[in-house]
Parts: structure tokens; sequence; C-alpha cells
């Protein structure tokens, strides 16, 4: 059976830590790239894409779901309407 998991609590607390912890040191070295962070333990992990950043969490964290973000930037994807 799988676990519930509880998206909003998820985020609220991966931005918490990314705004408190990480955002000042990440900005200056990884702008651009994408962090996965565990809500739960605060680790987080650098890739170009959010797979990558992921996978690499996953090797540590087997099975957690990961808070996801670009770093610098307030979404980690944007979404235009074509003109």
């Amino acid at each position: 059976m799988k676990k519930s998991v509880n998206v909003h609590a998820i985020v609220k607390k991966g931005e918490a830590i990314y705004r408190e912890r990480l955002k000042a040191k990440l900005e200056k070295r990884y702008f651009g790239k994408m962090v996965a962070i565990d809500p739960d333990t605060g680790d987080y992990f650098i890739g170009d894409t959010i797979l990558e950043a992921v996978k690499k969490g996953r090797k540590k964290h087997p099975g957690t779901v990961f808070h996801s973000i670009r770093v610098g930037y307030p979404a980690a994807h944007w979404i235009r309407t074509p003109r």
C-alpha cells in the first residue's frame, strides 16, 4: 500500500528551507540550476534538470518526495501562451 503524501506540507516545508537556509548560498553559485529539497532532512541536490536533481536525491533518500525549484526563480517552470 502506498503511503499518503501531503503535497501542501511538502511545498510549505521545501519553500521555507529554500528561503531560510539555501537561497543566498545557492543563488551565487547555482543560479538557473534545479534543486531538489528533502523537506524532512533539509538535504538538497543540484542538477541541470529536475530529473537529474531528484535522481541524485533518491540515491541518498529512496522513496522521498522532494520539493523542486529553479535556483533564483519563483517557479521551476514557466508556461507561456502563444501570441
